[in-house]
């Protein structure tokens, strides 16, 4: 299919029927090209490589490479202190460009001097040694993420910056050492998909809301969402060898949804957030920690899978009414859910946990670790929903080795989890089924056949056959 044929599909299939198409061939200039445009028009820039910051004034636009070369565009930034998109208008979609050169990669390691300055005890996170050199690098992803780096007149060195703009779109564009691969200040109900990152990630600053992160893929990066925010969506991103996913405080409404995180200083972490936050289905391996919350309250943590980390879930800072259940906690080093700081009132039910150490709690009595008793499959394909499966790798956890009277997939006696809390209704393995044993079916169906009269009807015998074996 020819580029002006994909090109005329694009204009009939966004109903512009009056939109313009501006080329830009190497060596011109896409600022240009943007100034001539008017809304509706779309920006095709030619395979090449340019240096340029760009500003787009104007609205409704799209900027694009072109179909039959989508990665033939590269946009190297000239002045290395300024983005190489600053979008200032609505509905803009920028697509399909190799972006680079804004800013020197900005590495949580600078911060780590001040991560964790708002608690009253750092419980030693800053003297561990043992992480890979990744994680070591980025440290604890939640010292940075309640610093605001824009300057209040402009955008801060990204590939491209949201400057006050909504409803726009990027996609498909490869950002790469940059300070800031995306970034949003003041912008809302835009959507970053499929786009990848290497050493730069997607940075949402204070007061964003209702954007819808999708798709991408982050290595030696990571996906913070600013103060203030609300009602975001972080969806099948995929995050690698960087910091993780981090919440800022006082926000709320915000989805973290079937990511997957590996390597990275914490998988998922949230500070100061009295709104719900729900994190689901995700999966985070080898990770510090798992899912870090910090003076959080109303969330929701289910359905997650979390492996290798050093604890698998951490509470601390007073967080408290947080509901988790259906997580599957496996090989932590430390622990596979760690309280502390007055961690308590939170329920913590139906959950598979199988480390060598499962709980740790430190001043966090008076947590429920237990649903009331009800019909409904629970996470070992038991009949009754309950407490939590408590396993260790060894087979000898309380949950492998009590003893269930009454095949109801509970045991009969209360685990005892941290000296004054117990799981009432710790789950067990369900019964098995009997062993169907093949061999013997088909032994009997053939002495049944052989045991029939001769004058037996054939077809009441056949029926005898099937009935009996």
């Amino acid at each position: 299919m020819s580029a002006a044929l994909v090109i005329a599909l694009l204009l009939v299939s966004a109903g512009i029927a009056s939109a313009g198409v501006i080329y830009v061939e190497p060596g011109a200039s896409i600022q240009a090209a943007v100034n001539n445009s008017t809304t509706g028009d779309f920006v095709i820039v030619k395979a090449g490589d340019y240096e340029e910051n760009i500003v787009v004034n104007v609205s409704g636009i799209t900027i694009t490479s072109e179909p039959e070369s989508p990665d033939g565009v590269l946009i190297r930034s000239r002045d290395e202190n300024s983005s190489v998109f600053q979008v200032k208008a609505d509905n803009v979609t920028v697509s399909g460009f190799n972006i680079t050169g804004s800013g020197e990669f900005f590495s949580t390691f600078k911060v780590a001097g001040f991560t964790n300055s708002f608690s009253s005890g750092n419980s030693g996170e800053q003297g561990e040694t043992y992480e890979p050199e990744a994680r070591q690098a980025y440290g604890l992803g939640s010292g940075e993420i309640f610093v605001s780096r824009s300057n209040g007149f402009g955008c801060p060195p990204a590939g491209i910056c949201l400057d006050q703009a909504e409803n726009c779109t990027i996609e498909r564009n490869n950002f790469f050492e940059n300070q800031y691969g995306v970034y949003l200040q003041g912008s809302m109900n835009s959507t970053i998909s499929e786009n990848t990152f290497f050493r730069n990630g997607i940075w949402i600053d204070e007061g964003c809301s209702k954007n819808m992160l999708v798709n991408n893929t982050i290595d030696e990066g990571n996906i913070i969402i600013g103060a203030h925010c609300w009602d975001n969506i972080m969806f099948q991103n995929r995050l690698s060898n960087g910091g993780g996913i981090g919440i800022a405080c006082c926000g709320g409404g915000n989805l973290v949804s079937k990511n997957k995180i590996v390597n990275c200083s914490n998988g998922i972490d949230i500070y100061d957030t009295q709104a719900r936050t729900v994190l689901r289905d995700n999966q985070i391996t080898d990770c510090n920690y798992g899912i870090y919350l910090i003076f959080v309250f109303d969330s929701r943590v289910y359905n997650n899978t979390i492996s290798n980390s050093s604890r698998g879930i951490f509470l601390r800072e007073n967080s408290h009414d947080n509901e988790l259940f259906n997580n599957t906690i496996t090989s932590s080093n430390d622990s596979g859910i760690y309280l502390m700081d007055g961690s308590a009132d939170n329920r913590i039910y139906n959950n598979y946990f199988n480390n060598t150490v499962n709980v740790k709690a430190e001043n966090s009595e008076g947590n429920s670790w237990n649903t009331t008793k009800a019909s409904g499959t629970n996470i070992m394909d038991g009949p009754y929903l309950g407490g939590n499966f408590w396993a260790d790798p060894n087979g000898t956890g309380f949950s492998q080795t009590a003893e269930d009277s009454d095949s109801d997939g509970i045991c009969d006696l209360p685990y005892n989890v941290n000296g004054s809390d117990f799981d009432y209704l710790a789950l067990t393995e369900p019964p098995s089924l009997p062993r169907v044993n093949l061999k013997d079916i088909i032994e009997k169906s053939v002495e049944v056949r052989l045991n029939v009269p001769a004058n037996y009807p054939e077809n009441d015998m056949k029926r005898s056959c099937c009935f009996r074996g």
